[in-house]
């Protein structure tokens, strides 16, 4: 694995930034690829390619140097993201009655719940943790519910990511 800002590669000479700029590329590139099968085309959108690149910016200057690591936390990032704006997004009417807008994109409600930036990134810290303890390819259908059942948490005011991920994790186990 190469190293990042000036620190060593694995053959002992200093990594180069070609490389590391390929590194978030291709970390990039399969997140991207990934986010639109789990959202579909929708989502694509220069606003959700512009958020995915800041995340994997953000965790490469924070050391990580993995591609894989990179682009599943930059996924996971981005769909907790896209859950907290379809949720956002819906009325607590249709959120309730489990109706087609449950957790569709429909106009936003006056009512309806927006999460501060703390929140998303409590959010986030919390499904990382999750998949840290999942097996590496976990499904995405694991995901999904875990995503749901923080975002669910969080809905009622639920702030603390360690809370949030055991949570999450034990919902999982007793599904």
């Amino acid at each position: 694995m190469a190293m990042v800002d000036g620190e060593i590669n694995q053959t002992g000479g200093p990594s180069a930034p070609d490389e590391k700029t390929a590194a978030l590329a291709r970390a990039f590139d399969s997140a991207w690829e990934r986010f639109i099968g789990i959202e579909g085309s929708r989502a694509d959108t220069d606003t959700n390619r512009k958020q995915l690149a800041a995340r994997i910016v953000a965790l490469s200057r924070a050391g990580e140097t993995d591609e894989a690591t990179l682009a599943q936390s930059a996924l996971i990032h981005l769909c907790v993201l896209a859950e907290a704006s379809r949720l956002g997004n819906q009325s607590p009417e249709s959120s309730a009655n489990g109706g087609p807008g449950a957790i569709g994109g429909g106009s936003q409600a006056p009512h309806a719940q927006a999460f501060s930036p703390q929140t998303v990134a409590a959010m986030s810290a919390a499904l990382e943790q999750c998949v840290d303890t999942l097996p590496l390819q976990a499904p995405s259908s694991a995901l999904q519910f875990l995503s749901a059942n923080i975002l669910e948490q969080a809905s009622r005011g639920e702030q603390d990511p360690e809370r949030l991920s055991s949570n999450a994790l034990e919902a999982l186990r007793n599904r």
